[in-house]
């Protein structure tokens, strides 16, 4: 006992020590921000050293502690954020705008569609609003920001007129609100890597940046996901009315329910509805130019900029934003594991302008997950300060990043990047080389389903080839007849087959009725068609994976093995190759076929919980496995040409059904689950 004293004493001390140091250095960079933000504007490039060097100080020290409480780091942001108060946004004028958008709202019910610059020459009511006039930046615009910003804008008015300081009140309350919920998601040194960042306290109360709301909004949405879909709707719809960007994490509603996204809508429609009712719009004109004309400090848009001309660059960029952006949410498996700082970083990645204040969408649910690039961008971000105009350098222009800045911007996001990317790799090999067999079967009681309909010609042959097969231990063969009104349920008798009705027609129906009707002891099922197309012969090594235990699900795929002339028509490969393609994209899992001659484990089937009915049952128990990390491989399987006219692929009306079922069981499982 005193030897595990001895040790453990001294790890808790060096912790300890590692905390109060981390305090202390976030408190003296807040506190050197503050400073330097009084200076003159000459003082830019140690401001931007300290900004950087200060967030990865603390980053360092929080990234591996494990002696911080909630307590503890609310207490900490709160004094940084007093401290954060008395700075001055000698960088940045946007505030301007917040101050002159809520003396509009309070004095006409609307800031919208009349731009600063028509005001210029007019008397206005005090100096405080000459002065904020002069200092709007393209004042040739009218406003660009939500209605949810502009309601605080004007409360930040009523509350303190033009003085900056109410609206980094405002701001600050709000982070701080947002740190508390952060407490409540995740661990306290994760809350702390937010809650303690010099950029976040430099973005959000210094320089004067709403963009925290938003992410504030969001999170407070998702905590209420669970047991109040209306409210977190609610919070989702503000979110959006804050930064329309906020719409690229409306797919999670989806997840949610109905109430949820009825409740998001209705929101974002009435919060701009009061507006849009006094004719002079809501803001998307200048938005419009915003997104169409804007450059500054891009990341991956820089390079299409290059190749392409600059309006279809702009197009492909948010083309291939929005796809990433879908495959993100389709790959989810839950709410609260959603990549939702990845969504936001696909979006910064393609953005035709990049500030540093757009990491405040990013920061707050990077706390979540493990990478380091959200966190090394808040140290490589602040570089983007250093612009023509900040550096009062005639060379550049005025909003031009210095070519050196923003080359090392890219390298250490490249850097940081890579190095996730790696660690993700030795995790995965770990993981796979841990990876375990199931307990191999060493008695396997086979049920073989057959789905069939109308198919006299071929059931007795397929029932007696199945049974003429060098079992282990003779199978059930079931025959689930799904409505036929010839002689198919006689031949299938007469062959040795069990018969199960199901007259409800639907492949997935028949399947589940098959599965039904199996003796209790069955542990391994098998599913094969009744049309001869499938080979019986290769039933027997099917399940041998299975009772190996080396896998879960074994597909039979056509396309790796022998198919006979005219046994799959063109429609049939394609919608194979479209769905196991989407399948890949979507969960990052290859396949090959979606075809009915597949072996399972029985616990495995039940842990699934089948329920397609018709032509989505094959794709639905890949996906589901898929899902929930099953084991799958696939085996080459030989298809001959199926005796008499397919149900499916033989009619146009059958192949519209079968593909749309198909891609509609993909969409499903992808956004609402």
């Amino acid at each position: 006992m005193i030897q595990q004293s001895s040790v453990a004493r001294p790890n808790g001390v060096v912790t300890g020590f590692s905390t109060i140091l981390t305090v202390v250095a976030a408190i003296a960079v807040t506190t050197g921000l503050l400073l330097l933000s009084h200076s003159d504007d000459g003082a830019v490039l140690p401001y931007v050293a300290l900004l950087s060097l200060g967030s990865l100080t603390v980053f360092i020290g929080i990234w591996r502690s494990t002696a911080l409480t909630a307590r503890m780091v609310f207490g900490v942001a709160l004094i940084l954020h007093v401290v954060a108060i008395f700075g001055f946004a000698a960088f940045e004028d946007d505030y301007f705008r917040f101050i002159w958008d809520g003396w509009r709202l309070i004095i006409s019910g609307s800031p919208y569609g009349i731009a600063p610059a028509d005001f210029f020459g007019k008397s206005l009511p005090d100096n405080g609003l000459a002065l904020t006039l002069d200092g709007v930046n393209n004042p040739h615009l009218p406003t660009i920001y939500g209605p949810t910003l502009q309601f605080i804008f004007s409360l930040a008015y009523l509350f303190a007129g033009t003085d900056p300081a109410g609206l980094r009140i405002f701001f600050a309350v709000i982070n701080l609100i947002l740190v508390f919920l952060l407490l409540r998601w995740t661990s306290p040194e994760k809350a702390a890597l937010y809650a303690w960042c010099p950029l976040v306290l430099a973005e959000t109360i210094i320089h004067i940046h709403p963009d925290g709301i938003m992410a504030m909004l969001l999170l407070a949405g998702i905590l209420l996901a669970k047991h109040y879909p209306l409210l977190a709707g609610l919070f989702f719809g503000l979110a959006a009315g804050a930064k329309i960007v906020a719409l690229a994490l409306w797919p999670l509603l989806l997840r949610m329910g109905w109430r949820a996204v009825a409740s998001a809508i209705a929101t974002l429609a009435l919060i701009y509805g009061i507006f849009l009712v006094q004719g002079q719009g809501a803001g998307f004109d200048s938005t419009g130019v915003f997104a169409a004309d804007w450059y500054y400090n891009p990341m991956g848009f820089a390079l299409l900029d290059v190749l392409l001309p600059s309006s279809i660059a702009r197009l492909s960029a948010a083309l291939i934003g929005i796809g990433i952006i879908m495959v993100l949410h389709a790959r989810t498996r839950s709410l609260e594991v959603a990549p939702i700082a990845m969504i936001f970083g696909a979006i910064l990645l393609f953005a035709p302008a990049v500030n540093a204040w757009y990491l405040l969408w990013i920061l707050p649910f990077a706390t979540k997950s493990r990478m380091v690039w959200p966190f090394a961008a808040a140290v490589a971000l602040p570089l983007s300060y250093l612009t023509g105009l900040n550096l009062e350098n005639p060379a550049l222009r005025d909003f031009e990043v210095h070519w050196m800045a923003w080359a090392a911007q890219i390298i250490i996001l490249l850097a940081a990047v890579c190095w996730d990317y790696r660690r993700f790799q030795r995790e995965k090999k770990a993981s796979d080389s841990a990876e375990v067999l199931c307990t191999p079967i060493a008695r396997a009681q086979v049920a073989v389903i057959i789905p069939a309909m109308n198919e006299e010609n071929s059931i007795g042959e397929v029932v007696r080839d199945i049974g003429s097969q060098n079992w282990s231990e003779p199978p059930c063969i079931i025959v689930a007849d799904n409505g036929s009104t010839d002689r198919t349920v006689e031949q299938a008798l007469a062959a040795g087959a069990i018969i199960v009705r199901e007259p409800k027609r639907g492949y997935g129906a028949a399947c589940l009725a098959g599965i039904s009707a199996a003796p209790p002891a069955t542990n391994i099922f098998l599913f094969m068609d009744g049309d001869g197309a499938d080979v019986p012969e290769e039933g027997p090594p099917l399940i041998k994976p299975l009772t190996d235990g080396a896998a879960d699900l074994v597909i039979g795929s056509r396309a790796l093995g022998q198919k006979q002339t005219g046994a799959m028509t063109f429609p049939q490969q394609f919608g194979n190759w479209l769905a196991t393609q989407l399948v890949w994209l979507i969960w990052g899992t290859r396949m090959t076929d979606l075809g009915p001659f597949r072996a399972i484990r029985a616990d495995v089937l039940d842990r699934l919980n089948m329920a397609d009915r018709d032509f989505g049952w094959t794709v639905e128990m890949q996906v589901k496995a898929v899902q929930q990390n099953m084991r799958i491989t696939e085996r080459p399987a030989n298809y001959r040409r199926r005796v008499g006219i397919s149900k499916i692929s033989g009619t146009v009306r059958g192949v519209l059904l079968a593909g749309n079922k198909i891609l509609y069981v993909i969409g499903r499982e992808a956004f609402f689950r």
